[in-house]
């Protein structure tokens, strides 16, 4: 009798280990719906706080199966090995999962509370953004903070975030791009800076922070169409450009805000190499609301070099991009107007960058942050290069010029790839301190 048990055991064997192999991909499977579903309701919320009609969230290709579609293809195309991160708050925990190619799934949980998060997210900014406050707006009757007394609490800070947010369990040494999907304001951080192993994360690959995980997978769709089964380059042609620069800022009682001379340059020298078939030039007192609104929805490439104001209590009037004084109020461009251009037309523009302070701040949200660089996601263009701090408009400048330079080159992974090579240029020929080349990340999908 054993002899016939040990045998019925080896012909069941294979059945056994395929139905625990089924058993855990259903798992995975319903771990991956349950995922999706609460990121619908935090964005969901996000637009409600927003005043977004819900029909702008676009939903109608979202399952558990194209979240590993996005990385496959990343890799059957350009030979990219492509990683997920989506960060998800729940039940007093901040949850990672990891998607890979060759279905690579992986989840960690690390209990903390949400307000100890984004303190150390707000400590993590403050150590590199400190520097520079004296050129950033300030309130009339304001002081600068002096960081000397708590620059270790700062380092500290910045250690223990980056063991939470990239843990050495998920060995990203291998990957060349990470999609970041935020939740709160993980978005706002330098992630350029962050270690993997001993060595910055830019060393090591390119990043981009997606708006939400609906935008991620409606747009991977929308590439794979784009780009066909051989698509294997991207090149950028500028057809319609407009450019904003130094503009003649606004003198009132609550806001002084510092000349940047080194904008214009900066633009015209952007001008210069982009080579634009056509485009929009609006510098000092031209670079009004009413004409940057004239058209806006036409222009393939926006470009702000001039400051912005992030409100994290009041983002949607608060929270802007400074234009022309013209006398009144309205030189302000706030995130509401941002948005609702949607609401007559959308924005064609396949790159924004906002060359300014504070573009990529805003308020902290289960579905993101609320801010400048969101709006214009929402209004519809599909890559903003905002900025997480002010640095020197002369140091901008030359990072901003490599970016261009780049983007005849990358090719692939478009802009962020370009971006990466942008910074790692900068790192080797003019400074290495992340203070200078890490404020700058990409808002968006890539290629």
């Amino acid at each position: 009798m054993r002899k016939i048990a040990l045998y019925i055991s080896i012909i069941f064997l294979p059945f056994l280990l395929f139905a625990q192999e089924t058993n855990e991909n259903d798992k995975v499977t319903s771990e991956i719906k349950s995922l999706i579903r609460q990121h619908e309701e935090d964005i969901r919320d996000l637009y409600n706080v927003r005043s977004a009609p819900q029909e702008w969230i676009k939903t109608d290709q979202i399952d558990e199966k194209i979240l590993f579609n996005v990385v496959d293809r990343y890799y059957r195309n350009f030979n990219k090995n492509v990683a997920v991160i989506v960060y998800t708050y729940i039940n007093d925990s901040l949850q990672l999962n990891l998607f890979g190619k060759q279905h690579k799934f992986e989840e960690l949980k690390t209990q903390i509370e949400k307000n100890k998060l984004q303190e150390l997210i707000h400590d993590v900014n403050y150590l590199y953004s400190s520097k520079f406050s004296n050129r950033a707006p300030s309130l009339r009757g304001s002081q600068a903070k002096d960081i000397s007394a708590n620059f270790k609490e700062l380092k500290t800070s910045f250690s223990e975030l980056n063991t939470i947010l990239l843990p050495e369990e998920l060995n990203l040494k291998s990957v060349d791009h990470i999609i970041i999907v935020p939740t709160f304001n993980i978005a706002t951080l330098p992630f350029s800076a962050f270690k993997i192993g001993d060595s910055y994360l830019i060393d090591n690959m390119s990043y981009s922070i997606a708006p939400n995980l609906f935008e991620l997978l409606y747009s991977n769709d929308k590439n794979r169409v784009k780009q066909g089964d051989y698509y294997r380059e991207i090149e950028y042609t500028w057809f319609n450009a407009l450019f904003v620069a130094n503009p003649n800022y606004p003198k009132n009682l609550e806001w002084e805000f510092p000349d940047l001379p080194g904008a214009e340059h900066e633009v015209d020298y952007v001008i210069e190499k982009v080579k634009p078939l056509k485009f929009n030039k609006l510098y000092g007192k031209d670079a009004t609301k009413e004409e940057v609104l004239k058209n806006i929805c036409e222009y393939d490439l926006l470009y702000f070099a001039t400051h912005g104001i992030s409100n994290s209590k009041s983002p949607m009037d608060h929270s802007f991009i400074v234009l022309a004084d013209n006398g009144t109020e309205k030189s302000y461009l706030s995130l509401r107007e941002i948005m609702n251009t949607r609401k007559t037309c959308k924005l064609k523009a396949d790159l924004v960058v906002l060359s300014a302070c504070q573009t990529g701040l805003g308020m902290s949200h289960r579905g993101g942050i609320i801010g400048l660089a969101r709006a214009f996601q929402i209004a519809g263009a599909n890559h903003v290069l905002m900025s997480l701090w002010n640095i020197n408009d002369t140091e901008t400048a030359t990072l901003m010029q490599y970016f261009f330079n780049e983007l005849e080159i990358a090719k692939t992974l478009m802009p962020h790839e370009a971006l990466r090579n942008a910074i790692l240029k900068y790192k080797a020929e003019v400074n290495d301190d992340p203070k200078y080349w890490a404020a700058f990340s990409i808002f968006g999908v890539p290629y």
